[in-house]
């Protein structure tokens, strides 16, 4: 397989200095596991690490290797461990919110040209959570199409029915629905993955991403699959790393685990495309700063009432938008924390200075 085929172009081959950087190997970032990575040149695959400059300079994790990542590899050739020199710039980055309180933000993969989201029809199904995840792909710059796994779970008018009501509910998104049983509408759901191109399958555990894999794959045990408890509708995690497969037909899936918690940090990017039929209402709002709360002349609620925009997609609307400036005061407020920590660290050295000089 050649870089080109492996997803390379010239967005990462116009950042590499063939002057200084001709020895280094161009190779793409396969797998993670508990900080080493496996790497990829197309014919051969390798362990490496990232070099003790590189880890000193990153400014976070965020500029860590990640799987789909393109990298600059030395000693690739070598018995030894390659050593990853640099990560080129990324196309795309697919991120969430770290678990807990943190404002912080998880790098998941990167350079992916469509995310796929994935959402249960049976028992699991939320169309909440299923929003969240539009927001978070549409804030990583990457194409979002939702697949409606478990069809087969529905009679033909029922699944009309959910499909319609998430196409209603996220306008301008390619929805398809498909069974992993059954194979109903699997084969239309197959090809849309296409060669060259690089996919990711995200979504709950429980909700068929690892069997749609091995479908595509065509090797029922590939993958190992978990059940889903009957009580909840849930999963239990099947896939305890990310990797990068490449698929008979050229195409390349980023295989991720399931994301118990999301969390939305740009406002301005992720959460206005996603509700762009509401961010269009806005503009015509009577005040400029309207929360679209309780406000007076607000477009958004009056479109609300005359039922344009359902109840469900607004307040999940008004949800995301109070969490997501949650997120960004929480970041802010790090950093005022950061700053003032500083300066007492400072204030704290020159103090013992002074006193170490006095005696």
């Amino acid at each position: 397989m050649t870089l080109e085929e492996f997803g390379y172009n010239e967005w990462f081959s116009n950042q590499i200095d063939l002057e200084t950087e001709a020895d280094l190997t161009v190779a793409r970032v396969t797998a993670i596991h508990k900080g080493e990575c496996e790497v990829s040149n197309g014919k051969e695959t390798k362990a490496a690490k990232m070099t003790g400059r590189m880890r000193h300079q990153a400014r976070s994790k965020l500029d860590y290797p990640t799987v789909g990542d393109w990298v600059l590899v030395k000693n690739f050739d070598d018995e030894s461990f390659g050593r990853i020199f640099r990560v080129l710039d990324r196309q795309s980055a697919l991120k969430r919110k770290a678990s807990g309180k943190t404002s912080r933000s998880q790098l998941i993969a990167a350079n992916i040209d469509t995310a796929f989201i994935m959402q249960t029809v049976g028992l699991g199904y939320n169309l909440k959570r299923l929003e969240r995840y539009l927001v978070m792909v549409n804030e990583s710059g990457i194409e979002p199409v939702v697949l409606l796994s478990k069809s087969d779970l529905l009679s033909p008018e029922e699944l009309a029915i959910k499909t319609l009501e998430v196409e209603e509910r996220m306008p301008g998104t390619r929805v398809y629905a498909f069974s992993n049983v059954d194979q109903g509408g699997l084969e239309e759901v197959m090809a849309l993955f296409e060669p060259e191109k690089t996919y990711c399958v995200i979504g709950t555990s429980g909700v068929g991403k690892t069997s749609l894999l091995n479908n595509l794959l065509g090797e029922e045990d590939y993958l190992f699959t978990l059940p889903v408890r009957e009580s909840d509708g849930k999963g239990v995690h099947s896939t305890t790393w990310r990797e990068l497969i490449t698929l008979d037909n050229g195409a390349h899936v980023v295989d991720t685990p399931g994301m118990r918690e999301l969390g939305n940090m740009d406002v301005n990017e992720g959460i206005e495309e996603t509700f762009d039929d509401i961010q269009g209402l806005a503009a015509q709002c009577k005040f400029n700063d309207c929360s679209h709360v309780n406000t007076k002349g607000c477009a958004v609620i009056a479109s609300v009432e005359e039922g344009a925009i359902t109840k469900a997609r607004y307040d999940n609307y008004v949800r995301l938008m109070k969490e997501a400036a949650f997120h960004e005061q929480s970041a802010l407020e790090k950093r005022d924390h950061d700053k003032k920590l500083s300066r007492f660290y400072r204030s704290t050295l020159s103090q013992s200075r002074r006193m170490k000089g006095d005696s």
